[in-house]
Formats: structure tokens, sequence, C-alpha cells
């Protein structure tokens, strides 16, 4: 058409021109003609040139930055070729806008992938999730819905932007408050788009807007459903609720339903995990098909993701569970690798070893328990344990502590496997059984005891009877005048060995045959300075000091007082004659709490008091320490090795338990554990702890 033109517009001039040539030489217009048609095809070529450049133009703006230039060229209309070119030129630029529009949301998607299916925090998701979709794709208003079986209710966190000003919130709905499409696509398991909420409107939550204040004309409800997407509770019959005929008859048989009721919101079948609802609210655009698409291709990473953090947090709580459950337990435990070094050591293995957790997995289990009880060096058995991964039960053996101390132990040792069947080594279970080979070693010394009674019961009985008579016999021969002085000395010295003969059985029939304690509440500090003022001339002879040392404030106790101070005269006394002149003797008393309970123990009620009669004198020797509680045995010049024995039977019909250490050249401590309140079983004389020695 532009062409047309140009020719009518030269032929015209030219008519026009050779009309002037009856009035103007030919030859003024001839130049005339040949500039004009110069200059015209001078500007085609011009205005060709320019279309060329502008054509170059947009094609190197999509070639660099894809911009959309909107510019018209009104000189130009008519040109059907051009308009054409600018036409297909424009659409390029559109799609070229959109592709990288897309490319952008693609890198989006790709980086927000990433972090979903890296993620183990189901915050850190939540929060990527609303970033990609807010900034990535350019929604105002979402809602992440996830399925919090354990409490049975959807709890959601709900996103708002609205004029550069976020609102976010968290709302939490049960079964009954789901209707419409978000309903059905909870149930179905299936997204739905609405484009008309007049007809659909989306649910409310306790009566207010989902989205207040919206300016929705459409939403979209996607589904968050596991990668194996069947509710297999429904599947395989045990579904309870689709066992009533109601249910059943609402849903097509070859349909399964994720809800049927409140109770599915607990079922750990359910493979329904929550939901994302988008809306077009404060957008310039409806939601379209696309959208869903988008949407599901998000969602899907977004399951993967939280049903791989589902699965990682039941491992987890599984792990904390195991570990408890380890950690908890009384017996130690150490787990051992094939090359024998400690792997993993619990509370009480710690606490029986003294060994800090960094400590102790620095060291090979040979280093630590010792299976020969005679000489503490063989290993072979944790050898076979380790290499042929043996089991064995009831191991007695030796575990050394971090101080160099040997405890007794009583293991179980078995194999460790790991998934493949392949063995990693061995567990050992072990017991501390120091406070059992304590306890067997008194009741050991209280069936020496029992047994010594019994025959100095038989012997004091037997012994009584006659000696009354000696004492008789020589006391008459006593009043005899004939008797000159060497034989009335000789008598005399009769007469005083019959009389201690007579106190040693008076005194086998007081630990023999007991009296009833006389329970009343009585001062400590009262029976110890009573003690000492009938001891007290010792001390003096010899220079001793004596030393009173209470902890604290301590209740009355109740007691025998009586019983009490001879039990402190016989050990103050014993002290006392144990130490060199200028010596020391201390009696501290303190709070303490007897943990030591055999079967055979009385029933305390209340806390112990503990005191302690320490001195420095010579000490007593190993062998001699488990003997000094026997009746008869004595190392003193004149004793009857009845006042240790004797002391033993009071404190032990206190419900108490008397203890001795000591070391020679360096002093002895007896430890007396004494109930504050009187025990509450076991009749008038209460059998309590028996001794002990370390």
């Amino acid at each position: 058409m532009k062409r047309i033109d140009d020719t009518i517009l030269i032929g015209s001039v030219s008519i026009i021109l050779l009309l002037l040539t009856r009035i103007v030489s030919i030859w003024i217009v001839l130049p005339i003609l040949v500039i004009f048609n110069t200059a015209l095809i001078w500007k085609k070529i011009k205005v060709h040139r320019d279309r060329i450049k502008s054509i170059q133009d947009r094609l190197s703006n999509m070639k660099g930055e894809g911009l959309f230039l909107k510019e018209k060229f009104k000189e130009n209309e008519g040109n059907v070729f051009y308009e054409m070119t600018i036409t297909l030129l424009s659409d390029l630029e559109r799609s070229l806008y959109k592709l990288v529009e897309k490319n952008i949301q693609l890198l989006s998607m790709k980086e927000i992938g990433r972090n979903i299916v890296s993620s183990l925090d189901e915050q850190k998701l939540v929060e990527s999730v609303i970033n990609y979709l807010t900034h990535g794709i350019g929604y105002r208003e979402i809602a992440i819905v996830l399925l919090r079986k354990k409490r049975g209710v959807f709890q959601s966190v709900v996103v708002i932007e609205r004029n550069e000003r976020i609102i976010r919130k968290v709302v939490s709905f049960g079964f009954d408050e789901l209707e419409g499409a978000v309903y059905e696509s909870f149930v179905s398991g299936q997204p739905f788009l609405i484009k008309n909420i007049d007809i659909h409107p989306i649910m409310k939550i306790k009566g207010e807007d989902f989205f207040q204040q919206s300016t929705m004309q459409s939403y979209l409800c996607v589904p968050l459903v596991k990668s194996d997407p069947v509710a297999k509770c429904y599947t395989i019959g045990e579904c309870p609720i689709m066992e009533k005929e109601s249910t059943r008859e609402a849903y097509n048989s070859n349909r399964s339903p994720y809800l049927t009721g409140p109770e599915c919101l607990e079922c750990p079948h359910n493979p329904l995990l929550g939901a994302i609802i988008v809306t077009d609210g404060f957008r310039a655009k409806q939601l379209t098909d696309f959208d869903q698409v988008a949407l599901e291709t998000v969602a899907t990473l977004v399951s993967s993701s939280i049903e791989n953090w589902n699965l990682y947090m039941d491992l987890k709580r599984e792990e904390i569970f195991r570990e408890n459950v380890i950690e908890g337990m009384i017996n130690g435990v150490f787990a051992v690798d094939l090359d024998g070094w400690i792997s993993l050591a619990n509370s009480s293995a710690k606490n029986i070893s003294q060994y800090q957790d960094s400590e102790v997995k620095n060291l090979k289990i040979k280093d630590v328990i010792y299976t020969d009880t005679t000489n503490k060096q063989d290993d072979s058995l944790l050898d076979t344990a380790i290499e042929e991964g043996a089991t064995y039960t009831y191991i007695e053996a030796f575990l050394k502590r971090k101080d160099d101390v040997f405890v007794p132990i009583r293991m179980n040792l078995s194999p460790i496997y790991n998934e493949d069947g392949e063995r990693q080594g061995i567990i050992i279970e072990f017991i501390d059984l120091s406070e059992i080979k304590k306890m067997e070693e008194e009741i050991r010394q209280l069936d020496r005891l029992a047994v010594l009674g019994r025959f100095t019961s038989a012997v004091a009985h037997e012994i009584r009877n006659p000696l009354t008579g000696i004492a008789a016999g020589i006391q008459y021969l006593d009043r005899s005048q004939e008797l000159n002085a060497d034989q009335k000395e000789n008598i005399s010295f009769i007469l005083n060995e019959v009389s201690r003969l007579n106190r040693i059985v008076t005194d086998l029939f007081k630990v023999v045959k007991p009296r009833s304690l006389l329970y009343q509440r009585v001062s400590l500090e009262e029976i110890i300075e009573k003690s000492y003022r009938s001891v007290a001339e010792v001390f003096k002879e010899k220079n001793v000091e004596f030393v009173f040392n209470p902890t604290g404030d301590f209740p009355e106790i109740e007691a025998d007082s009586d019983q009490l101070v001879q039990v402190f005269i016989n050990l103050l006394k014993n002290a006392a004659e144990a130490v060199e002149e200028n010596g020391k003797v201390q009696v501290n008393v303190m709070e303490c709490s007897d943990t030591f309970t055999p079967k055979f123990s009385s029933i305390l009620t209340g806390s112990m008091v503990c005191i302690e009669v320490v001195d420095n004198g010579v000490g007593i020797p190993p062998e001699d320490r488990g003997k000094v509680f026997e009746p008869f045995y004595s190392k003193k010049k004149g004793g009857t090795g009845l006042g240790l024995f004797i002391t033993h039977s009071i404190v032990q019909h206190h419900g108490g338990r008397i203890l001795i250490e000591s070391e020679p050249g360096r002093g002895t401590k007896f430890i007396i554990h004494l109930p504050i309140n009187k025990v509450v079983q076991g009749g008038n004389v209460e059998a309590g702890n028996s001794s002990g020695r370390r």
C-alpha cells in the first residue's frame, strides 16, 4: 500500500513539472525532477535503514535482557511486512519475558526443593515453603496445614501479605470444622481449585474467616500425602469406623477415604500429612491450572520432606528412648568394639569405674576388667568373647577403678550385630558386688557370732553352778582360824579369780540373753560426755587429749541410754589405751544415710546418725581386724575379749551397725550407724545390720 502511494506521488509531481515546461524551460524543470526523485529515494533508504535498525535493536534487547518494548511506529502504519515483523517480535519478547519469569521460578523451586528435601527441621521447612510461595511465585495468602496425630488436630500456619504488612498466625482446628472443598480435598487426598467462592466458599474456623478480610475470588487446596497414599487401615479392614454399615455405604468400595471421622486424625496408618492452601487475594490475577500444577509440585517435595522428618523424629525418639533406657539402668554397661576399645559406657558404668566419658572411651576393656580372681591378669575370656562372639553369663570378675582399686563385679557378655548381621563387638552388663560381698562377710560374721553365742550360753550355764559351789567352799575355808598367812593369800587369790570368772559369765549372759531395750529420747552429746567422765582417769593418766566434734544440730534419738553409755565407755577406754602418751581421741557426730540394707535388716523410719570414735594410736593389723568383735579375742593384758563383743551386740539390737577402719601406725576409727527413730518391727530385741569391715 505504501509503495502505491509513493508511485502516485512521483507521477503527480512529474505531471506537474511537465506542465510547467510550457512556462519554464525544460532544462530548469528536469533538474528539479531529478533532485525530487533523488530525495525521495534517499528518504526511502533512510526509512528502510531505520526499520532494520529498530528490528536489530529489539532482537538485541531480546538476546540481552529480554525487555519488552512498547513504543509505536505510527509513521510506518500500512507496511504489512514491517507490522507483522514487529508483532512477531513483540510476541517473542512476551514469551521470552514469561520464559525468564518461569526460569526464575524454576530456579527458586530448585533451591527451595533442595532446602525442603535436606531439611530435618519442621519449622525451617515451613519457613522455606512460605518464602518460596510468597517471594518465588507471588501468593499473598498462604496456609501450611500439618496434621498433629498425637493431639488429633490440624495445625495451620496462616500468612497474609497485605499492603506491605505481613500478618502471621497459628490456627488449630479439628475434623468437625472441615467443610466445603477443603473437606473434600482432605477426605479424598485430591487437589481442589475453586474459581468461584460464592458457590464454594472457604471454610471458617470457630466462626472466623480462614483468611480474614481477604479479597480472594479463587483458592486452591493441595493435600500433603505420604509416598504410599493408601490408607492401609481401611484397605485391610482394620478401620473401626468403616465397620459401621452407614459409614461403608457413604463411600464407594473402590475408594479409600483418608478421613471418615475424628478418630482418623490419630490413626497411625493415615497417609494424610496436611495441606497447602493458597488464594488469589491481593493479587492481580485469578488462580489457574498452572498454579495447581506448580503447587502440586511443591506439595510433592514438602510431603516427602515431612515424611522424612517424621521418620527422622521417630528414629530420634527411639534413639533417645534407647539411650534413656541404657542410661537409666542400675547395672553398668560397656559396649566394646572388635579391637577391644570401649565405645560406650552408661552412667552406672562411669560411676562405678570413676572414669569420665572422655576418659573411658580411650581405654581398652582389658585395662578395666580382669576375669581371673587370683592374679587379676588373665583376659582370655574377654578375648574369646570378642573374637568368637561367645556369650557368657554370671561371670565374676574385677573392675579396676580409676584410683586403681579393684571392685568385685558379676557380668554378662553377649555379641553385638549390625543391620547386616555382622558382629560389631560385645556388650558387657555388670553389677557391683562390693556391698553383696560385704554383706556375705557380715552374714558369715553373724553366723560365727551366733555359733559362739550358743556355745558360750551353754558353757556359761554349766560354769556358773560349779563356780558358785567353789566360791562357797573357798569362803568357808577362808573363815578357818588355822590358816597361815601364805594360805590366806592363796585363798584370796582364788576368790579374786572366781569373781573374775563370775564377771565373765555375767558379761556372757548380757550378750547371749540381752535385756529388752528401754527406749527413750536421749541426747547423744550427754551420752558421750557421761561416757567420757566414766573413763576420764584413763585419759588423765596418759595425758590423752579428748575432742568432741558434733557437726550441726542433731535431734535427740530414741535409744536405751544406759546401754549406749556402755558402748561408748568400751570404745573410749579402748581408744585411750591404744594411743601413746599425749595422744588424741576424737568423737565426730554427723547425720548420714545408710544404704546398706540386707534382707534381714529392720525397716527404719527416718535417717541415721553416724558417730565416729577416732584415735591416732598404733592401729590394728589387717589379719586381726576381722576378729575384734569375736568373744574372748583380746591382745590387752588382763582383757576378757568381751568388750567389743558386747558393744557390737548392743549396736545391733538398736537396729544399727558398727564398722572399723584401721591402718597399722595410723590409728583406728570405729564408725557407728544408729537410727534416729527406733526400729518399727522385730519385737523387743531388734535384729539390725551386722558389723562390717573396710
